[in-house]
Formats: structure tokens, C-alpha cells, sequence
């Protein structure tokens, strides 16, 4: 089937004529968009074998079968890692009597010692509050001493 190169040459319409390029590389232009049009005929001509794209099928096929395997071939390791560890997690070595005493010894002789390292009820730099706050709590007490006496109700029972 011979045809005419300029057949398959694509029809630019007349705004873009203008900018078509001209002199030898317009010609080469046209000579490449001939060949390449060429080229796209005779690959279109030419029958597709049976079975091209199947080798390459084959091998994705192969690569989805592997990593799947890997997959599970790991979270079974991971499942049978557990399991075999589960029994030593929940078998852990009992607490003894003498160890809690122990351990209640050493909190209360870890808080004597704090007790006896801030023997200050306030900081120095907060001792003038709490001056002011004895003063308060001092007429305070003063007051509720005489509002707790019973109050002379005149009225007639």
C-alpha cells in the first residue's frame, strides 16, 4: 500500500499556517513527520504475535507469588515467635513477703530522710507570707471563738 507521503500530513489550520516553519528546517520537519508516519504504517501493517505480553505476565505473576510468600511466611514467624514467648512473660518470678517489707523499709527511711532535710515549713524567701498568714488565722480563731458563743434570741417561746 504506497501512498503519498503528504497524505498523512496533518492539516494545520489557516491561523497556524502563519507559524509553520519555513526554509530547510520546515523541509526536514516534513521530511521527519513523513518518516515517522511511514514507520506508524508499517508497524500497523505487520500482524501482532500470539502470546507477546505473556512472558512478561509470567514474570509480575511470579514476583506477587514471592512477596505474598514472604508475607506470610514472616507473620507466621512473628505468630510462632509470640506464642512460643507468652508462656514466659506470664510465668515471672512471684513477689516474695520479704521483698514488699523490704521495699516499705526502704520508702519509709527514703522519706524520714526527706522529712529531716526540709525542716523549714516555708522558704525564707516566703517567710514574710506566712508571718502575715499567722497574723490572719490568729484574728480569725479570735472571731469564730466569739461567733461560736450562743447568741440571746428574743424571742418568746
Amino acid at each position: 500500500m504506497n501512498t503519498h507521503p503528504e497524505q498523512f500530513r496533518d492539516v494545520l489550520p489557516p491561523d497556524e499556517v502563519l507559524i509553520e516553519p519555513s526554509g530547510q528546517f520546515g523541509n526536514d520537519l516534513r521530511n521527519f513527520r513523513a518518516a515517522a508516519h511511514r514507520a506508524a504504517e508499517r508497524q500497523a501493517s505487520e500482524p501482532v504475535p500470539f502470546g507477546w505480553l505473556n512472558a512478561a505476565k509470567r514474570r509480575r505473576r511470579q514476583a506477587q507469588r514471592r512477596l505474598m510468600f514472604a508475607l506470610v511466611s514472616a507473620t507466621a514467624c512473628v505468630a510462632l515467635l509470640f506464642t512460643a514467648a507468652l508462656p514466659t512473660l506470664h510465668h515471672s518470678k512471684p513477689v516474695t513477703e520479704a521483698a514488699v517489707h523490704q521495699s516499705n523499709a526502704d520508702d519509709t527511711a527514703l522519706l524520714e530522710q526527706v522529712d529531716t532535710a526540709v525542716s523549714e515549713s516555708v522558704p525564707s524567701s516566703l517567710a514574710p507570707l506566712d508571718a502575715l498568714d499567722n497574723l490572719d488565722t490568729k484574728t480569725s480563731t479570735d472571731t469564730q471563738t466569739s461567733l461560736s458563743k450562743p447568741e440571746k434570741k428574743n424571742v418568746s417561746q
